[in-house]
């Protein structure tokens, strides 16, 4: 589900976005960054920072999926340390993608967005022993 709406969504937001919107991107990056995804603090951010896209791009339809793509964020980063610590940091390619967004360029937030689930779901795998 997340390859299919999240891309897209990335794009929609670009295109869409306004000074409002970013910034609860931002402040959803800021509480990221000295917590991790391994703490629950660090997941609340995470998922704000996704609903904060979705949001941006001012589609009732992608904003009601807000809470699915949350669960999914949920389950993928918990799922990546159930065994061990967290592979690696996602901050980095969150930031990269909000930097995308914010520079109105539709393709690239979609390509960052793209990575950014493609890295999510190998270290899932990589954590499950896939």
């Amino acid at each position: 589900m997340r390859r299919i709406v999240e891309p897209a969504a990335a794009e929609l937001a670009a295109l869409r976005r306004s000074e409002r919107d970013l910034a609860p991107m931002g402040a959803a990056l800021d509480g990221m960054a000295p917590h991790g995804p391994a703490v629950p603090a660090g997941r609340v951010a995470d998922q704000a920072f996704h609903h904060a896209i979705l949001e941006a791009t001012g589609n009732a339809p992608l904003i009601a999926l807000s809470s699915s793509i949350a669960a999914s964020v949920t389950w993928t980063t918990i799922h990546k340390q159930r065994r061990r610590a967290l592979p690696r940091d996602p901050l980095s390619e969150h930031r990269a993608l909000h930097e995308a967004i914010v520079s109105g360029d539709a393709a690239l937030p979609r390509a960052r967005m793209t990575e950014l689930i493609r890295l999510a779901l190998a270290d899932t795998e990589l954590a499950m022993g896939a």
